[in-house]
């Protein structure tokens, strides 16, 4: 029997969570996002973010317990590659001496300042048919092109929300 966690709500702050065992567990939904590409980030980013975990899961490097490939057995990234790997095993040495539980809190607050954290990114098109991705936050509905938002719609500036067929109509009011 699996039991996965899923978060709701995310916190604005993940380190104002006062249980360890409830910031452990947001650690391990990023974590999942991360991995399934929902929480979607630059190729640095992401490798620093699995630098964190795999910290976080073997504890300071040693060139001893660490032969050269030791992250391929880790799929932390979506399409994880060779190179991404060696740029992953460079954040590690950086993080050396940080205890589980540190690493943990530093990934947290990194997560915590991309764009798409809390965001569970849907793919839709846009009205020319290019790709895009939309998600819900506690600001409103957000769009991204790639890793990047390019719309925040705020809870108030929304008027009516529809859904006929696949089409997801959404009417704002821009101020100007």
């Amino acid at each position: 029997m699996v039991l996965c966690f899923r978060v709701k709500f995310y916190p604005s702050d993940p380190m104002k969570l006062k249980e360890e065992i409830t910031r452990y567990f947001l650690f391990l939904q990023l974590r999942r996002d991360l991995h399934h590409g929902r929480l979607l980030c630059s190729p640095s980013d992401a490798n620093e973010l699995a630098g964190y975990i795999i910290q976080s899961e073997v504890g300071d490097y040693d060139p001893q317990d660490h032969p050269s490939g030791y992250i391929t057995q880790f799929k932390m990234l979506p399409k994880q590659t060779q190179k991404q790997e060696e740029k992953i095993a460079e954040f590690h040495k950086k993080f050396r001496s940080q205890v589980p539980s540190e690493a943990e809190g530093n990934f947290l607050k990194k997560a915590a300042t991309l764009e798409t954290y809390g965001v569970d990114p849907h793919p839709v098109k846009d009205q020319k048919g290019n790709q895009m991705y939309l998600g819900v936050t506690h600001l409103g509905i957000v769009t991204f092109q790639g890793n990047k938002r390019t719309h925040l719609f705020k809870w108030p500036q929304l008027t009516k929300i529809a859904f006929e067929g696949k089409m997801f109509i959404v009417h704002v009011i821009i101020n100007e």
